[in-house]
């Protein structure tokens, strides 16, 4: 009698936990951080503007389920993006995470991150440990592995015929991460290489160093005002004619065409999303960004609107039991959602697999656009995931 008596209960036990374990959250705990200051702070209010349209979209809900955001500035260095991802994770006690803009930011935060449980869903940063060896169950990256524009942009070098390259870019990890990839696809001689810091405004040295190597052709990584400064100085020198400049879409966009002028229409591009893509959800959120903000969006924010629509989907999918994270991550990977992109999928690390796009500005009227002209890779995977070990 006791016997069946203990048994009784404690199958009554088992099916309440069960049945707890089964119920939807009553809230979403989003977590969101970024640079919201310093030189690229202009890169970061631009994904929150991508994240704010697709709240506002679903209704201030992700999977039918309340959402409370949490937003910090990651600021520029490492140890301040622990200090935010730290008070997010134990003041805030976040679900997800997105934002994520600097790559040596994100190697920072991600083990005090995906320990507490949380998952991130990087909207730019994409450090190629994180897509290979260092791949984590707990991490998507919605943008690329940091190789991969620039393989595309060093394609570009290479089917435009160009022989001789000198390479410049910030001096950090993602900048490297860059070049490599350019370089990777360039197979002409590599003539130079210049890396300044982040803070560099004045681009004498580099401009002489370029002059100097005398190649035909320079690829460019940097993002912002940089940016905007070393654009302005290479064609001040007169370099522009001679040795073209090659990039992401970063070096002439939305950020910068106003600064720039016609001084945008001398670039070479590659990039895996442009504001014309053919495809209907990029037209639909290109139309309600230009609603909402009254001009195009730059991809920061097509990535964290992507963001959220794959977390919307993922939740739906699982009936809003966040807490069952294995079911919830196999939700996510299966990447059911409509992207910007068009067609999206995800490798076995957790980064995409995708198409990159070669573009060139031209002026429209009075306002300037990119124009896709050809697609550089088809399907295209980092060479870092065979790494990995998630299957």
């Amino acid at each position: 009698m006791k016997k069946s008596l203990m048994l009784s209960l404690m199958a009554g036990t088992l099916i309440a936990c069960t049945g707890a374990w089964a119920q939807k959250v009553d809230k979403i705990r989003l977590g969101f951080m970024t640079t919201l200051s310093g030189p690229i702070a202009t890169l970061g209010k631009e994904q929150e503007m991508g994240l704010d349209l697709a709240l506002k979209q679903l209704g201030g809900r992700i999977g039918g389920i309340p959402v409370e955001v949490f937003k910090e500035d990651s600021r520029m260095q490492p140890d301040t993006a622990v200090q935010a991802a730290t008070k997010l994770v134990e003041l805030n006690k976040i679900d997800f995470l997105t934002g994520t803009m600097l790559s040596n930011q994100l190697l920072a935060i991600v083990k005090p991150v995906t320990d507490s449980g949380a998952i991130i869903l990087s909207g730019i940063g994409g450090p190629s440990e994180l897509a290979g060896a260092r791949c984590n169950p707990n991490v998507f990256v919605l943008s690329w592995e940091n190789n991969t524009p620039s393989e595309a942009a060093g394609k570009l070098m290479t089917d435009t015929g160009r022989k001789r390259g000198f390479f410049v870019a910030q001096n950090y990890v993602t900048g490297k991460e860059h070049v490599a990839g350019a370089k990777q696809y360039f197979k002409g001689q590599v003539v130079g290489e210049a890396y300044p810091d982040r803070t560099t405004m004045d681009f004498a040295a580099e401009i002489s160093q370029i002059r100097a190597a005398n190649p035909d052709s320079a690829y460019v990584f940097m993002p912002g005002a940089q940016g905007i400064a070393f654009v302005k100085q290479y064609a001040a020198a007169g370099l522009t004619k001679d040795i073209p400049l090659y990039s992401g879409s970063w070096l002439a966009d939305e950020h910068s065409y106003a600064a720039l002028g016609d001084l945008s229409l001398g670039t070479n591009l590659a990039a895996n999303w442009f504001v014309g893509l053919d495809n209907p959800r990029n037209k639909e959120f290109v139309a309600a960004f230009r609603k909402e903000y009254g001009r195009n969006p730059v991809f920061y924010a097509a990535f964290v609107y992507d963001s959220i629509m794959l977390l919307d989907s993922a939740v739906r999918a699982v009936n809003g039991n966040i807490r069952n994270k294995d079911a919830l991550r196999a939700a996510m990977r299966k990447a059911d959602f409509r992207s910007t992109r068009g067609k999206f999928r995800f490798n076995t690390n957790q980064f995409p697999i995708q198409d990159f796009y070669v573009a060139k500005v031209v002026k429209e009227g009075n306002s300037y656009v990119h124009q896709v002209t050809a697609t550089a890779f088809k399907d295209h995977v980092d060479s870092f995931a065979s790494a990995c070990k998630m299957k």
